[in-house]
C-alpha cells in the first residue's frame, strides 16, 4: 500500500542492511506517495497501472485487458499533467501525450513514487518540475549502481494465457563499472468472459481481439566513481504487437484493428560533485517510437513516427546547511509524421528553464520555484511554485503543509495535426492549492508504526484539453471544454500491529488505506446543461485498503479497490451513469532461501467475487482471474534500503 516518504535527498548504503519503517512526508511541502516491491505483491499488481491505483488521488483511466489503453490521472487533472520519469529521466509521447503504464512490467521495478505538486528536491531536471505531479518508475539499477555479480529470473503464469518470463544478469566490471542486461517477454490471449446486460437481460459474451504479444530489453551500464560521481547509461528495445478489442457492441463481437509498436531508446543520467556545496545533474536521452495501426474492417492503414531528442543540465548550489539554490535548464527537439518517416513532419522545440531556491531546517522548510517554459515560435509561459512546511510543536509528531502551484500543458503534435476532426487547440493552465498535515508516531511495542497524512486541495484548471476516442484508441478528437474546478480531499493511513511480542510470536498485522473525495465540475458556460456537472470518468469517491498477516511461514494479504458513481457523458443524467464497484483480491507469499538462492513462490486471486464493472464505458474488465509467481536471485544480491541524507 502506498506510504509517503520525506523527499529530501536520497542515498543508498552499500552492503549494510537497515530494517525501517520508513517514515512519512515529514518535511516535504507537497504530498509524496511510495511504493516498494514488497508493497505491491500484496494486491497482486502486474503492472505499473495496477501498483499505482493504490495510491491516493489517483484515477487510472483502463480500457479493459492486458493490451487495454492505461493512463494516469492525477486529482483530475487530466493524464498530460502527470510526468513519468523512468530511472531519472522524463517519458515522452508527442502523439498523446499520456504515456501507457501497461507497457512498464513490474519484474525488476524497485520504487514507485508519486509527487502531486512539487518535489522539494532540488537537484532535478525542469521538465519534472514542469506538470502537476509526477510519477517515478525506478529499478534497481537506477537506485543502486554498484558492481555486483547476480542473476535474476522470474516466470509469472496466470488466467487467459498468461505467460511471462523475465531474466537480469549483473556483472561487476572494473573501475567501479557495472553491466546489467534485462530480457522481458510477455503475452497472453486476453480473451476473458464477461456479462453484458442487453435490455433487460443478462448476457454472457467473451471479449475478442484482445492478445497481446511483447518483448523488453534493456541493457545497463552503472558507474559508481571515487569522485562521488554516479552514471547510469541505459539502452533498450520495446517491441509489441496486440489486439484493440474496441467498445463492447451489443450483437456484435467483431474487432479488427491491431497495433504494432516499435521503440529504441538510449539515455545517459549523470550526478557529479563538483565542489563541497556545488553539484551537477546531467541527463541525455534519444528516442525513436515506430506505431502501425490496421483496421481490418475498413481495410486501412496508418503509420505514425516519432523522434526526440532530450537534454538536460541542472546546478545546485548550497550557501548553507539551510539554504540552497538550483537551476535546471532542459532542451527538447521533437518530430512527429504520419505515414512515411520525416514526410511532412511536424517539429517542436522547446526549452524549460527552471530557478529553485529552498531554505529548511528541522522546524520549517520553505521552497519556491519559477519555471519558464517557451515553444520556439508557438507558446510562452512562467509557472511559479511555492511550498511551506512547519512542524509546530517539537514534542508532536505533526507537521503541517501548503503549496501553491500553476502549471501549464502544450497541445501535442499530434493533438494538433492528427486528430479525426482538425484541432484549434488553446494550452491548458492548471492552478493548484494544497493544504495538509502529516503524522508519524508510534505507541511502543503494541503499534511500532503509525502513520496518518490528510490533504484538503482546490485546482482549477482553463481551457482544458480533452481527449475522446472515436471508435478506436488511436484516433481521438480533441476539444477544449474551457474551465473545470475540482474540489477534493485525499487520506492516507498505514499502521503495524504485532500479536504478542515479536520474539514470543513472530507475527504482525499490516493495514494501510487509502481514501479521495473529488468533487470536479464544469464551469465553462453557465447557460449549457453541463454546467457543475461532474466532468466525464471523475468518481466523487474512491477508495482502497489492504489487510496483511505476516509470518516466518507465509505471508497473506487481502486487498479492494473501490470507485465511486460516475458519468460517461458530459451531461449528469440517468443514461450516462456508470455504477460504483468493488474490485477485492488475495495473495499469499513464501519465501524460501537455500545456501546460495532465495525463491519467492506466490500466488493471487484478482476480482475474488467475479465483480462485473467498467472503468471507461463500454469497455467492460475482466472478472475472477488468477497468477502464480515464482521469483529466485542470487544471495550475494545487496537488499536496497533507502535514509536520509
Amino acid at each position: 500500500m502506498a506510504q509517503t516518504m520525506d523527499s529530501t535527498q536520497i542515498k543508498v548504503l552499500d552492503e549494510v542492511e537497515v530494517r525501517a519503517n520508513r517514515p512519512p512526508t515529514f518535511q516535504s511541502t507537497s504530498p509524496t506517495q511510495v511504493l516498494q516491491a514488497n508493497d505491491w505483491t500484496k494486491f497482486g499488481a502486474s503492472q505499473v497501472s495496477d501498483a499505482v491505483k493504490h495510491f491516493s488521488g489517483v484515477q487510472v483511466k483502463d480500457y479493459g485487458g492486458v493490451g487495454g489503453l492505461k493512463t494516469v490521472s492525477l486529482r483530475s487533472l487530466g493524464a498530460n499533467h502527470t510526468g513519468v520519469v523512468y530511472d531519472g529521466v522524463p517519458v515522452t509521447d508527442m502523439q498523446t501525450g499520456q504515456i501507457d503504464l501497461g507497457r512498464f512490467s513490474l519484474n525488476f521495478v524497485d520504487l514507485l513514487s508519486l509527487t502531486i505538486g512539487e518535489s522539494d528536491f532540488l537537484l532535478q531536471t525542469a521538465q519534472a518540475q514542469a506538470l502537476a505531479g509526477a510519477l517515478s518508475i525506478t529499478t534497481g539499477q537506477g537506485i543502486a549502481g554498484q558492481a555486483r555479480n547476480d542473476i535474476r529470473a522470474a516466470v509469472n503464469v496466470g488466467s487467459f494465457g498468461l505467460l511471462n518470463p523475465s531474466v537480469m544478469y549483473g556483472k561487476s566490471l572494473s573501475g567501479g563499472l557495472s553491466l546489467t542486461v534485462i530480457g522481458d517477454y510477455l503475452r497472453t490471449d486476453g480473451n476473458y468472459p464477461f456479462t453484458q446486460r442487453i435490455g433487460t437481460r443478462p448476457t454472457h459474451r467473451k471479449r475478442l481481439n484482445s492478445d497481446v504479444e511483447t518483448f523488453k530489453m534493456e541493457a545497463n551500464l552503472n558507474g559508481k566513481f571515487k569522485n562521488g560521481g554516479r552514471m547510469q547509461f541505459k539502452t533498450g528495445f520495446y517491441g509489441s504487437g496486440r489486439g484493440l478489442p474496441g467498445s463492447a457492441i451489443y450483437y456484435n463481437d467483431y474487432a479488427g484493428e491491431r497495433l504494432k509498436n516499435r521503440e529504441v531508446f538510449s539515455q545517459i543520467h549523470l550526478t557529479q560533485p563538483i565542489s563541497k556545496r556545488l553539484d551537477m545533474l546531467a541527463n541525455a536521452k534519444v528516442h525513436f517510437f515506430f506505431i502501425d495501426y490496421k483496421n481490418y474492417l475498413y481495410g486501412t492503414q496508418t503509420k505514425y513516427y516519432q523522434s526526440a531528442l532530450y537534454l538536460n543540465a541542472t546546478l545546485r548550489y548550497k550557501f548553507s546547511e539551510t539554504i540552497a539554490l538550483s537551476w535546471a535548464n532542459d532542451v527538447q527537439g521533437d518530430n512527429f509524421s504520419k505515414q512515411d518517416w520525416f514526410a511532412n513532419a511536424k517539429e517542436r522545440a522547446t526549452w524549460l528553464s527552471a530557478l529553485a531556491g529552498q531554505y529548511a531546517n528541522r522546524t520549517f522548510t520553505l521552497t519556491a520555484k519559477l519555471l519558464n517554459t517557451y515553444a520556439v515560435d508557438e507558446y510562452h509561459h512562467l509557472s511559479p511554485y511555492v511550498g511551506l512546511s512547519v512542524r509546530p510543536l517539537q514534542n508532536l509528531p505533526v507537521r503541517l503543509r501548503a503549496f501553491y502551484k500553476n502549471s501549464y500543458r502544450l497541445p501535442t503534435l499530434g493533438d494538433l495535426n492528427y486528430g479525426t476532426v482538425p484541432a484549434l487547440l488553446k494550452p491548458e493552465s492548471a492552478n493548484q492549492i494544497d493544504v495538509g498535515l502529516t503524522v508519524a508516531t508510534a505507541f511502543g511495542e503494541k503499534i511500532p508504526y503509525l502513520s496518518f497524512s490528510g490533504d484538503v486541495y482546490k485546482n482549477r484548471v482553463r481551457d482544458k484539453i480533452v481527449a475522446i476516442p472515436r471508435g478506436s484508441m488511436v484516433a481521438w478528437s480533441m476539444q477544449n471544454i474551457g474551465k473545470v474546478d475540482i474540489t477534493g480531499v485525499d487520506v492516507n493511513l498505514a499502521t503495524q500491529i504485532p500479536v504478542g511480542t515479536l520474539r514470543a510470536t513472530p507475527l504482525q498485522i499490516n493495514i494501510a488505506g487509502t481514501y479521495t473525495f473529488q468533487d470536479a465540475v464544469d464551469k465553462t458556460d453557465r447557460t449549457s446543461p453541463r454546467y457543475n456537472n461532474q466532468i466525464p470518468f471523475s468518481a466523487r469517491h474512491s477508495a482502497s485498503g489492504v489487510l496483511g498477516v505476516q509470518t516466518p511461514w507465509l505471508n497473506i494479504n487481502y486487498n479492494v479497490l473501490y470507485c465511486g458513481q460516475r458519468y460517461h457523458g458530459h451531461v449528469n443524467q440517468p443514461t450516462n451513469r456508470m455504477p460504483a464497484f468493488a474490485e477485492h483480491g488475495i495473495s499469499a507469499q513464501r519465501k524460501i532461501k537455500t545456501k546460495h538462492l532465495t525463491w519467492t513462490l506466490s500466488g493471487e486471486c484478482k476480482n475474488l467475487f467475479n465483480t462485473q464493472y467498467e472503468v471507461v464505458n463500454n469497455y467492460p474488465m475482466s472478472g475472477r482471474s488468477w497468477i502464480l509467481r515464482v521469483k529466485v536471485m542470487s544471495n550475494e544480491i545487496i537488499n536496497l534500503n533507502y535514509i536520509k541524507k
